[in-house]
């Protein structure tokens, strides 16, 4: 059995140093995670890599995943018994507001729902619905910081892929790269969506990194390449 080692680049690891010697120790692809990296910085991060090692490429998608909005200055403290609100329109988070991506998730949102944010580091629960916001009571205080995972206890559907991945992977295609991962895959048509877009000859590994991913894994796994399990997320 062939071993493959998905190694993950980031900032402190995205230079000629590192990445030739994750080479030499058989790295089998590099990872750009997208839900971290900005569309504007895919081609150059694409053009440094392939200039610098013989690697693929694998473009990791924000895939269907609730997360949190922009705030002002670091984390937001939340403490126990308090109350935020989630709005619907676009705002500077701080402690009495913040916004969840996508904005229009406030409509799945329903009173008495349980939300964990940023890997349970929060609980929250809904006491009040309106169409501008609904209102949170924090169950279990603490710091939630910008871009940071949401989970609802609840179903709720969101498309697989989002505006951003569509645009990074156009970016990607375009620069050769044929190796796609597929975040919080949760049935088969959610990766031959990713296989639609990322074309012929495309390499789909799709993530089981949820309770709906691994209800469907037998038919994720008939339409996918490979499968990278997440033990750490399947919970949600």
């Amino acid at each position: 059995m062939t071993t493959e080692i998905l190694c993950t680049l980031g900032p402190s690891s995205m230079n000629e140093r590192v990445i030739k010697r994750l080479e030499e120790l058989n790295a089998s692809l590099f990872r750009i995670n997208l839900s971290h990296t900005a569309v504007s910085a895919v081609a150059e991060m694409i053009h440094f890599i392939q200039e610098h090692c013989s690697v693929p490429v694998c473009l990791d998608s924000e895939g269907a995943q609730v997360r949190t909005g922009d705030s002002l200055q670091g984390p937001i403290v939340l403490t126990e018994h308090s109350f935020v609100k989630v709005c619907r329109e676009y705002v500077i988070g701080n402690a009495s507001q913040f916004n969840l991506y996508p904005l229009n998730i406030v409509d799945q949102i329903e009173v008495d729902d349980f939300i964990s944010i940023d890997f349970n580091e929060v609980l929250t629960q809904v006491v009040e619905k309106r169409y501008e916001d609904i209102t949170l009571r924090i169950i279990n205080g603490g710091q939630i910081g910008q871009n940071k995972a949401v989970t609802v206890q609840r179903s709720i559907s969101l498309p697989p892929l989002t505006e951003k991945d569509h645009k990074a992977i156009s970016v990607g295609r375009e620069l050769g790269v044929r190796h796609f991962a597929l975040s919080f895959a949760g049935q088969a048509d959610d990766v031959n969506q990713l296989r639609e877009i990322s074309g012929s000859g495309s390499f789909i590994i799709s993530k089981i990194e949820s309770r709906r991913g691994l209800k469907n894994l037998n038919e994720i796994a008939s339409v996918s390449d490979a499968l990278l399990i997440d033990r750490g997320d399947m919970s949600r």
